[in-house]
């Protein structure tokens, strides 16, 4: 059995320059996997000493050792750090350690922390690891849990299962190497929306029996066999969210047998499906007559339409849209296409150094507006005839969430509440 664990994730997205096509956030080098928590006593009383043990991987995919500079135990609503350690030794590639940290708690009820693991790699960039862990001071009753078996739902992208948990969804015959194989295919596990659901036992007897029932307002859906589940352990079954094109409520009842009843906990999920966004590739700045005029590729990495979509200049003291396009209306753009825009505007040449360009557009029905600034650098047509090779605007231009500035563009972003 395992015991209580959910992994987390972060995702980010970057700007690049304009040979290269966007990409997600590059994955650190060291390859960091805590996993085997377990807490002793499973239910401490108040004052008493209880120790969390664990295990901190640098699994077989890394490319460098580490240095475990240090590990706490912390609150993760205030980051009140109850135990940690320093300076715990290296670790190479495939190597783990099991490590333990003791502490006591004065108050009764359930404590939200996370296990925190710090280190630093073989070319001194810090990679930080963290574990949420859930300890139950003084038993259900004095924790005030009502319901010895509770039932909790959230999303998950494959990297974040463990590779001992079963997986008993199909992801698809593109979606080998996504628990950390070799597979090149490594952005295929974005398309594939997975909910993990996970039955915790805060009792003193095993709930056998265990079903899960998925549902929506409209309809029941297959039902999800667990494994028994012991006192003071979780165990997970995973849920394939693709058929929901819509945000959705979804609805998650473990039923469960305890001695001879037969109870039930449920909880609820509000699912929305990945989001279509806006990215700017390939794009290109001329001068002719005077004019300038900026190309380039409105494409949709999402996984979900755009739609409306609207490529416009933005006006400065030095750049203000001009005839004969001062706006392109992309329109619809599908998942994963693109469409070419141009748009045109009049430029202080001698004094402007950027050129904002806007999109805006709906994503899942929410309307979005997102500028950046394009550095000033038109090339005229006279220089592409004379031989001038090359893009003379050295961006890709992401319009998306977490960013990187490079390539002398700056990037902005706001969700609109309404349109005047």
């Amino acid at each position: 059995m395992k015991r209580l664990h959910i992994l987390a994730v972060s995702l980010l997205v970057g700007i690049a320059l304009a040979a290269a096509v966007p990409a997600a956030a590059d994955v650190p080098d060291a390859r960091l996997v805590v996993s085997d928590v377990t807490v002793t006593p499973a239910a401490p009383d108040p004052g008493n000493t209880t120790t969390v043990e664990f295990t901190v991987a640098n699994s077989g995919g890394s490319t460098t050792g580490v240095a475990v500079d240090r590990v706490a135990l912390r609150n993760r609503t205030d980051g009140t750090v109850h135990a940690e350690a320093s300076r715990l030794g290296a670790l190479s590639v495939g190597d783990d350690v099991t490590l333990e940290l003791s502490t006591a708690f004065d108050d009764a009820g359930v404590k939200d922390l996370e296990l925190v693991v710090e280190t630093e790699d073989e070319d001194g960039e810090t990679v930080t690891v963290t574990r949420p862990v859930m300890i139950v001071v003084g038993g259900v009753d004095a924790a005030g849990i009502t319901d010895d078996v509770q039932v909790d739902a959230r999303t998950v992208l494959p990297s974040e299962i463990d590779e001992d948990e079963q997986l008993n969804v199909d992801l698809g015959a593109d979606a080998s190497g996504l628990l950390g194989g070799d597979s090149e295919e490594d952005d295929e596990e974005l398309r594939t929306p997975l909910v993990r659901v996970e039955v915790t036992n805060f009792g003193t007897a095993t709930a056998r029996d265990v079903v899960v029932a998925p549902s929506t307002a409209n309809e029941s859906l297959a039902r999800l066999a667990v494994v028994d589940v012991a006192p003071g352990t979780a165990e997970s079954v995973f849920f394939d969210a693709g058929r929901f094109d819509d945000p959705t409520t979804i609805t998650f009842e473990a039923s469960y047998t305890l001695g001879t009843d037969r109870n039930a906990s449920e909880t609820t999920l509000e699912y929305r499906p990945n989001r279509g966004e806006v990215v700017l590739t390939d794009v290109d700045m001329t001068l002719e007559d005077g004019t300038v005029t900026v190309t380039g590729n409105a494409a949709n990495p999402g996984l979900g339409a755009v739609n409306g979509a609207i490529v416009s200049i933005g006006e400065t003291e030095y750049v203000e849209p001009a005839y004969p396009a001062r706006e392109y209306f992309v329109g619809t753009i599908p998942e994963s296409e693109f469409v070419r825009f141009d748009v045109t505007a009049d430029v202080d040449h001698a004094n402007a150094t950027t050129v904002p360009l806007t999109v805006t557009y709906l994503a899942d029905g929410d309307p979005y507006e997102r500028t950046v600034e394009l550095e000033y650098d038109a090339r005229s047509e006279s220089d592409e005839s004379d031989g001038g090779s090359g893009v003379p605007l050295s961006v890709v231009a992401v319009i998306g969430g977490s960013v990187v500035i490079a390539g002398g563009a700056a990037l902005s972003r706001r969700r609109l509440r309404g349109r005047d």
